[in-house]
């Protein structure tokens, strides 16, 4: 009985001490949880209604959207975050701000900038490299979507700082309703075209992003100063990321707000196109109705995703504010504990949720079985080492993790290009498992290996 009591002390101990966190996750969780809910009809009748080839369709050009929202956050939205966080947990009301500011000026910045170039290059993309001119006008209305979502982003990250985390998930929840009635009225009036999905897409984002900017204070995207030096903009100012209390340099991590932010720059262009690769790579070797299989089946892993989502949103304010070595290594402990145990629920839904599809998306989709089990699998993999992914940038790992995710990437490529062409749809779902595994084992060697020198330095200094 003793040894039974010994054995569920410590997840016992744990769950007190991480209720707050559980909370966090459980809040940040709703608004996947309502896409989830409204999702699963949403995708069904999207998926019925334009068929497998429409899916296809739909996927590439959410995957432009997807791009242009990716590389303008060119790492400044994990920085922001960071930084943002530490400043609040130290009090710097001012610091705190002066990072959204800088966020929101480059990310619109840079997204309006990308949008046009894309606008004017997606005929060449569509025709020439997908080898369909039908997608021109869809890829370019997919574009809003991207502006909208920046527009919403230094919002979440504000709430994010300050661990205001119910607001977020009230808006998310109604974001997710709004696009359920947009794609509920499309089957209705049986009005199945690519772009009205889209167009109802664009809708939700862009009231989305009005109700966040809303309930945001101003001083989150325009400093309100009417003194002479203020009338003068200066690109350069703009783009420097402003000095705070919270960007200093600690013990455990010798990055300054500016290094960071630059080594976070590299690791998201690399991760631009790890998120992408795989749909651009099927737009050369797939037909359209192939990429829908997969993008259906991508759809069944959401949920698993939705929760590593949750558990980041959760996470990253608290690591961020976790300065010394016992600190991050309660924080690492409570947080594996309790990952561990969401894993095993996930991998229970990875065997049995799939079985499900062809009931739930219609018979055409019955191969997607396998895949979206993979896919799952998958996200198991990168949900197990979440907290030793996030817990690793207070010990520098912003440095190298760029370079990893290159050979990630370099994975991801080489596989899809020997596996598509002969298996298809599975070829990509297996490599996405081996780069998961490879991106896993990177960072936990990382974290291992410094988390033992920092410790063998305290007990030289003891």
């Amino acid at each position: 009985m003793r040894s039974f009591k010994s054995a569920i002390a410590l997840p016992k101990k744990v769950l007190f001490e991480s209720l707050k966190a559980i909370e966090d996750v459980i809040v940040s969780t709703l608004p996947g949880i309502a896409a989830l809910l409204t999702g699963v009809i949403t995708a069904a009748l999207i998926a019925r209604g334009l068929g497998p080839s429409g899916m296809g369709q739909y996927a590439l050009a959410i995957s432009v959207s997807s791009f242009t929202i990716l590389v303008s956050d060119l790492g400044i939205g994990g920085t922001a975050v960071r930084y943002a966080s530490r400043a609040a947990s130290q009090g710097d009301v001012e610091g705190q701000f002066a990072i959204l500011r800088w966020t929101f000026h480059l990310r619109m910045l840079f997204v309006l900038v990308l949008s046009l170039v894309v606008f004017v290059l997606a005929p060449t993309i569509a025709g020439t490299i997908w080898h369909d001119n039908s997608l021109t006008p869809i890829l370019q209305l997919s574009l809003l979507i991207g502006i909208f979502t920046t527009l919403a982003h230094v919002p979440i990250i504000y709430s994010q700082s300050i661990r205001r985390f119910r607001m977020n998930s009230i808006i998310q929840v109604a974001q997710a309703l709004i696009t359920f009635a947009g794609i509920l009225l499309v089957a209705i009036f049986a009005l199945w075209h690519v772009e009205l999905v889209i167009i109802v897409s664009v809708i939700a984002a862009g009231i989305g992003a009005l109700a966040f900017i809303t309930v945001t204070p101003k001083a989150a995207f325009f400093k309100f100063d009417m003194s002479w030096r203020s009338k003068h903009f200066k690109l350069r100012g703009a783009l420097t990321p402003p000095a705070i209390k919270g960007g200093d340099t600690s013990a455990l991590d010798s990055s300054s707000i500016g290094s960071f932010a630059r080594f976070n720059f590299l690791d998201q262009m690399v991760y631009v196109g790890i998120q992408n690769v795989t749909v651009w790579i099927m737009g050369m070797f797939l037909i359209t109705s192939q990429i829908g299989i997969y993008t259906v089946a991508s759809y069944v892993a959401l949920p698993i995703s939705i929760l590593m989502s949750a558990i980041n949103t959760a996470l990253w304010p608290r690591v961020a504010a976790t300065t010394t070595l016992k600190g991050n290594k309660d924080l690492l402990r409570r947080a594996m504990l309790l990952t561990i145990f969401t894993v095993i629920g996930a991998l229970f839904y990875t065997v049995f949720a799939p079985l499900l599809m062809p009931f739930v998306f219609g018979a055409g989709y019955a191969s997607s079985i396998l895949v979206a089990r993979l896919l799952c699998l998958g996200w198991c993999i990168y949900l197990l080492v979440e907290a030793i992914s996030i817990v690793g940038y207070n010990f520098g790992v912003v440095r190298i993790s760029w370079l990893i995710n290159v050979f990630v990437l370099i994975i991801l490529v080489a596989l899809n290009v020997w596996l598509l062409p002969i298996i298809g749809p599975v070829g990509a779902a297996l490599a996405f498992i081996i780069a998961a595994i490879f991106g896993a084992l990177c960072n936990g060697i990382f974290l291992w290996s410094k988390m033992r020198l920092q410790t063998a330095q305290e007990a030289v200094l003891d």
